[in-house]
């Protein structure tokens, strides 16, 4: 396999966001009366506003409910980038140094909207890194579709089969590999899945793997 592209994952792959985020989520769904647990949580990793919105009626049974909720967590998740309560994954900074350095196309494709994505990079004292984004709310189908992995693609010019994605949601990953990328899993939260690892998926246990994977398959 020869690697041309990388698109990267936020939430949980670049930056080091998703234990807050699910404590966040439980504490305020609580309190206004709506208790959800960690299973049910993690079927919300990965996914972008309009799907979460689907998957939370089971609880709310009104979807204005959710996503006035989400509104609620979306803000209190900037507050928290702000007061630079969320830092990077380690070896975050290094795998992007090294594809910028080397001229190697990169993408972000995330489910998150672009003002987590600037607060996300600015509160850590970078700006973003990424001439091409691709957000959650600019693909008709979010995660597990692989619509925003083929957008990214595209946006670079490259063949999806060329494309590494790195990855650590089960939506994510099922989204990779429909589109037919080339995919790694850094696992956060969730333990990797061996169906997944069956279908191709590409274990590596943090992103200084994952760059040594793209150093081995990449032709400078």
């Amino acid at each position: 396999m020869e690697i041309k592209g990388v698109i990267f994952d936020m939430d949980g792959t670049l930056t080091d966001s998703e234990c807050y985020a699910r404590d966040l989520t439980l504490s305020i769904f609580t309190e206004k009366g709506y208790p959800i647990n960690e299973q049910f949580y993690n079927g919300l990793i990965g996914t972008n506003r309009d799907t979460a919105i689907k998957i939370l009626y089971e609880k709310t049974k009104d979807d204005k409910v959710s996503a006035e909720l989400l509104d609620i967590f979306a803000a209190k998740m900037i507050e928290a980038f702000h007061n630079k309560k969320i830092g990077f994954k380690k070896g975050a900074v290094e795998i992007i140094d090294y594809l910028r350095f080397h001229d190697i196309p990169t993408v972000l494709a995330t489910s998150a909207n672009m003002m987590k994505v600037i607060s996300s990079f600015n509160s850590n004292n970078m700006e973003v890194p990424f001439s091409h984004i691709v957000t959650g709310d600019m693909v008709k189908k979010g995660k597990p579709d692989p619509e925003i992995f083929l957008k990214a693609a595209k946006l670079i010019d490259i063949d999806i089969n060329n494309c590494l994605v790195i990855e650590d949601s089960y939506h994510g990953i099922e989204a990779s590999l429909a589109s037919g990328a080339i995919t790694i899993m850094v696992p956060d939260l969730l333990p990797p899945l061996e169906e997944h690892l069956q279908q191709g998926v590409l274990l590596k246990k943090d992103l200084f793997e994952a760059l040594d994977f793209i150093k081995q398959n990449v032709n400078l």
